[in-house]
């Protein structure tokens, strides 16, 4: 296993999948490895023991690792992704102020304030981990799980936020909703996000919330990846 634990978070993710993607693509100069898997800081990589070892492995990584500059990092896409928060939408939101001690407001302020890094993929088709809450802003998950977490729901935990692109029993504290399909089988690419992108959020009023569902439902697309690069 590749550690990157030690740098800054979105940059162990991206590196993390770019190494990765590097070794599927040189089979020849990794014989013997079968798959490299990138974790939230770390990547996972398995192979045959009979055709080569953790060592040779080793070796081989951190001949690669120099190759990765910063400069890799441009190849991720930037989303800002709108959300309601609060209310029938964020049923959580006055709960996590009062465990922080700051206003309801101030939370909304903080959570929108930094640009996250998706992860990894998790359990449903298009959710995201989103390493890179503010960490103020940390909180385990709730100890009772709901049995039904509405399609499209922002929670967070820890210091990641998820998005639930399906209705499903769920643990995450919710403070807000978002009318962005993360996963439409009718698109040319179902899932909207891919690990390494950037994902910002964008706070607005129900009635904007409401004017941007509908647009989703009549199958516009309301949102856009920034330029290449375009992480702030």
């Amino acid at each position: 296993m590749v550690d990157f634990s030690r740098i800054e978070s979105g940059v162990a993710i991206v590196r993390a999948r770019l190494l990765g993607q590097v070794i599927r693509q040189n089979s020849s100069a990794f014989p013997g490895v079968r798959d490299a898997i990138p974790g939230l800081s770390n990547l996972l990589i398995q192979y045959n023991p009979l055709e080569t070892s953790a060592a040779e492995l080793k070796r081989a990584v951190n001949a690669m690792l120099p190759s990765l500059d910063g400069d890799d990092m441009a190849s991720s896409r930037h989303w800002v992704v709108p959300v309601c928060y609060g209310g029938d939408y964020g049923p959580d939101l006055d709960e996590v102020a009062k465990a922080k001690g700051i206003s309801a407001d101030e939370v909304i302020t903080r959570h929108a304030a930094n640009t996250l890094t998706v992860a990894i993929m998790g359990f449903l088709p298009g959710l995201g981990y989103l390493k890179g809450v503010d960490p103020s802003l940390a909180l385990p998950r709730k100890s009772t799980p709901r049995q039904h977490v509405p399609a499209l729901s922002v929670g967070i935990a820890m210091d990641q936020t998820v998005i639930y692109p399906l209705a499903s029993p769920g643990g995450w504290n919710l403070l807000g909703r978002t009318p962005v399909k993360l996963f439409d089988p009718g698109r040319d690419e179902p899932v909207l996000f891919r690990p390494g992108d950037a994902v910002s959020f964008t706070p607005v009023e129900a009635a904007e919330f409401k004017t941007l569902e509908a647009a989703v439902a009549a199958g516009e697309s309301i949102i856009s990846p920034l330029p290449s690069g375009g992480r702030s």
